[in-house]
């Protein structure tokens, strides 16, 4: 690890141009599926990706704004594949959040919506390849760094460009904002999403409920089968989010519904939720059911290529005087596309902090230089 060309001394000298480029990020506000926005965003990150000595690709996003693709060719000249960086441009922020959560610096944090997740992320990354290229240096294999526009909607859009991507990678390393205390996201749940639609019989409940089959009775028994799915004790749960149906209290109910949401640390767990929804029966056989849905992202689970990926950035960190550790996440990333798709990924690589779509959202000032060597060091080794 010795011969890196940034150290966290060399980085905190350039801070202060991280925190204004992090300020002009957070005060472009960019939810999804605001194209405007988006757009604009997005031209400002362009700008960046150029001056740091990228070639930008543009994909359209139709409804959403445009994706982008950095590339940036590898110092050793040895061709092979493409290390990938992820991150994404969009937040959970609607425009005039930064009325209620203005961009600030105090307390050793930088204050913002979206400054945690993520474009703290964005901003320590760009930074480092900048500062790489003043250098006259750069990652050592060519780089590809995608930003998105449709993350926290989960990626319906960039799925396909990611997973193109991560096939042709070596590893992808995401630049999510890590688990409060610094550590990187080594592992993260799944997700599967479902609806599942009820139809009975309708029919007076006073003179004749016997003709009637009620759909919200037999959801009311499906939802109670479908939580005897969930095994706690390894991490699969299933949440009903949404329920509904009927018209009238007076009226045998003819339609119900409800959505589901399970989460799970691996492929095993998620197949077997899957297939028994799949394969779901009524209780009442005059009911029929129908479910749509299915896995949207397999979990990252921690494989041999992945361990090795964090043991690299651990032992980089500790070169460079700081310590980071693995840690896990309930929620999804894109680092579960990449995967998902055989990629070895380490995600949780931006810089640490708090209040992630929330309105006390705010990254650690002094974590910004040590974020800018570690992903500068790991654009030069991997």
């Amino acid at each position: 690890m010795s011969g890196l060309t940034l150290s966290v001394a060399d980085a905190e000298l350039r801070t202060a141009e991280c925190v204004e480029l992090l300020r002009a990020l957070i005060e472009t506000e960019t939810p999804t599926g605001d194209v405007d926005a988006n757009l604009s965003i997005a031209a400002l990150l362009e700008d960046e990706l150029v001056r740091a000595g990228g070639r930008v690709e543009r994909v359209p996003a139709p409804g959403l704004g445009v994706h982008l693709a950095g590339r940036f060719a590898g110092t050793s000249g040895g061709g092979g594949a493409p290390l990938l960086l992820i991150g994404h441009m969009d937040t959970v922020h609607g425009v005039g959040t930064l009325e209620r959560l203005p961009f600030a610096v105090r307390e050793g944090r930088v204050w913002g919506p979206g400054a945690y997740d993520m474009k703290g992320g964005l901003a320590t990354s760009l930074v480092a390849l900048r500062l790489l290229a003043e250098k006259g240096t750069g990652p050592r294999a060519d780089l590809s760094f995608v930003i998105t526009c449709d993350e926290e909607r989960g990626s319906p859009d960039s799925r396909g460009l990611i997973e193109s991507e991560a096939r042709s990678a070596r590893a992808a390393l995401v630049v999510e904002p890590s688990v409060p205390g610094g550590a990187a996201k080594c592992r993260r749940k799944g997700v599967a999403a479902y609806d599942l639609t009820v139809s009975g019989k309708a029919a007076h409940s006073g003179i004749e409920p016997e003709k009637g089959a009620s759909a919200v009775h037999e959801l009311a028994r499906q939802i109670n089968w479908m939580y005897n799915l969930a095994r706690p004790a390894v991490g699969t749960t299933l949440n009903v989010g949404v329920v509904g149906g009927g018209t009238r209290e007076n009226v045998v109910a003819e339609l119900a519904h409800c959505t589901a949401d399970v989460r799970f640390w691996t492929r095993v767990e998620a197949e077997r939720v899957d297939r028994a929804l799949c394969a779901a029966q009524p209780f009442d056989k005059r009911c029929k059911l129908s479910i749509r849905g299915g896995i949207n992202r397999w979990a990252l689970e921690e494989t041999e290529e992945s361990a090795g990926l964090f043991e690299r950035a651990r032992a980089l960190a500790a070169t460079l005087g700081f310590g980071i550790g693995a840690g896990e996440s309930g929620g999804a990333s894109d680092g579960n596309i990449t995967a998902g798709v055989g990629c070895p990924t380490l995600d949780g690589l931006g810089p640490d902090g708090s209040g992630a779509h929330a309105l006390e959202e705010c990254v650690v000032l002094e974590d910004l230089p040590r974020r800018i060597a570690l992903m500068a060091g790991l654009f030069e080794t991997l």
